[in-house]
């Protein structure tokens, strides 16, 4: 007679299932093997056991049990005896010597056996393994090998969307590095008089305001100032006459003071007027609370002339007029200042490096893109630079592409969305929108997005298409395995 082992071994080999298809395990004895998890609530173990298809001696048993495993955890399920003639008629006389809670099958006889067990989930069930181990024994407490064999994987992880790698956008290539900064002061000159007084009133803060944004990029060792341009205004009392005089006299008084303050050439300076500020009464009027608001705007944006607009306000609604002419016009008088500069290019990762730390704004995109070049692609310091990168240059379509690049891989969907709405309409900004939109869950947009991205060239965009089709078909939750060579053999020789 054969051993039981051997008749086990022979059964595995002749039918090993592929994974995820047939649930035949060891075939003809164990068959329809299944698994089912509820909800995250119950596991439910069935199979199919054939007693008739084991040869086992009279006085031997074999032990089946189902066993659910992850690292350290694992769970027995209720075992299965199958028994030859002698040991079978023992274990019914005498059921306290059989494994507790067995169902005991005879060898070789009557039909076959449907195995049903249910446990509840525990957590660590996630990412585990199920396996059958066969346990063998003879009389006398002679005990024969025992065999295991892995029959499936649980995996319940959510299926998460891929993100793709982003290479990220190069900037084109500058000829020269050229900022302009710019600013306002409320500069206050006494009534009707066009010289200024550098301590009257609060222009000793104002004219601070001017000298301190000339004196950053002064006190810059890369920068070369090359202009500085002063546009004053006037408030638009009438005559316009006379506002055209004081507009154009303490402008010129204006520049004439932050040029005595430096060494630079008068050619630097420029100067510009404009008699009265029409432009920002009108949006004053707009964000104001003046009863007559939608009247005055439309004698602001009427044919009148100057003269002829403020004497039409003044006459037609006094009240407004006052209120406008002692909270409004006080801030008509002011003087605009630009300090436009030229930063020396930077070719030595160090220096960038050193600058970024120190002058980040000293920086090009081109130069952010060649630091960040340095570091391995998502790593810490390559996000970094890019971070920096787009709070230099807000409002840059590049910039803004390649922090929402960042963002996402992150996983900071709010941050891209914010960083994609500056970043331009191309195949890249539709590509990292679809990637945003998948990974909120937005199917659907996700795939308009990324399949005119791929329309549009972006190198990717097929690979996060192929990813999301995946991510929308979901993962196994179990897979159901070949028997392994390692098991095979061992079995063979026993």
């Amino acid at each position: 007679m054969k051993s039981m082992t051997h008749l086990l071994a022979a059964a595995i080999l002749a039918a090993v299932p592929a994974a995820g298809s047939a649930h035949d395990v060891w075939q003809p004895a164990i068959s329809d093997l299944n698994i089912d998890i509820a909800a995250g609530q119950a596991l439910t173990l069935t199979m199919n056991i054939d007693p008739r298809s084991f040869d086992i001696p009279r006085d031997n048993a074999l032990t089946i049990v189902p066993v659910i495993a992850s690292g350290d955890s694992s769970i027995y399920l209720p075992p299965v005896v199958v028994a030859g003639a002698t040991r079978y008629i023992r274990y019914v006389r005498e059921p306290e010597r059989r494994p507790s809670g067995a169902a005991l099958l005879h060898a070789g006889k009557y039909k076959t056996y449907s195995y049903a067990a249910t446990i509840a989930y525990r957590p660590w069930m996630e990412q585990s393994t199920v396996c059958l181990l066969a346990d063998e024994s003879g009389c006398c407490g002679r005990r024969g090998r025992e065999i295991s064999a892995d029959v499936a994987v649980i995996d319940l992880r959510p299926n998460e969307f891929v993100v793709p790698a982003y290479v990220a956008e190069a900037p084109a290539v500058s000829d020269s590095k050229t900022i302009e900064i710019h600013g306002s002061a409320n500069v206050d000159f006494r009534v009707n008089r066009t010289e200024i007084d550098p301590g009257y009133r609060n222009n000793p803060a104002e004219l601070a305001k001017i000298l301190s944004t000339i004196n950053v990029v002064r006190d810059n060792p890369d920068a070369t100032i090359n202009s500085i341009t002063i546009k004053g205004y006037a408030s638009p009392e009438s005559p316009y006459s006379n506002n055209r005089r004081l507009a154009k006299g303490r402008t010129e008084s204006l520049v004439a003071y932050v040029g005595s303050q430096y060494d630079f050439a008068p050619s630097v300076f420029h100067s510009d007027y404009e008699p009265e500020d029409w432009q920002g009464l009108r949006d004053s009027v707009v964000h104001s609370i003046v009863p007559n608001r939608d009247a005055i705007l439309a004698i602001i944006d009427g044919d009148l002339e100057p003269d002829a607009k403020e004497a039409a306000i003044k006459r037609g609604y006094p009240a407004d007029y006052k209120y406008l002419l002692d909270n409004v016009y006080p801030a008509l008088r002011h003087s605009d200042y630009t300090v436009r500069y030229t930063i020396r290019e930077y070719t030595d990762i160090d220096e960038i490096r050193r600058v970024m730390r120190e002058r980040p704004s000293n920086l090009s995109l081109r130069e952010f893109h060649l630091l960040a070049s340095s570091y391995p692609a998502g790593s810490d310091t390559y996000n970094e630079v890019f971070d920096v990168a787009v709070r230099m240059y807000p409002d840059d379509p590049t910039s803004n592409l390649n922090a929402a690049a960042v963002a996402l891989n992150k996983g900071d969907c709010a941050a891209a969305e914010r960083y994609l709405s500056r970043a331009g309409d191309t195949s890249d900004s539709r590509y990292l929108t679809g990637i945003m939109l998948a990974l909120k869950g937005d199917t659907d947009g996700a795939r308009e997005q990324l399949s005119e991205a791929r329309r549009l060239g972006a190198a990717k965009a097929a690979e996060a298409l192929a990813n999301l089709e995946r991510h929308v078909a979901g993962r196994t939750p179990v897979s159901y395995l070949p028997i392994d060579s390692t098991t095979s053999d061992l079995i063979k020789k026993n």
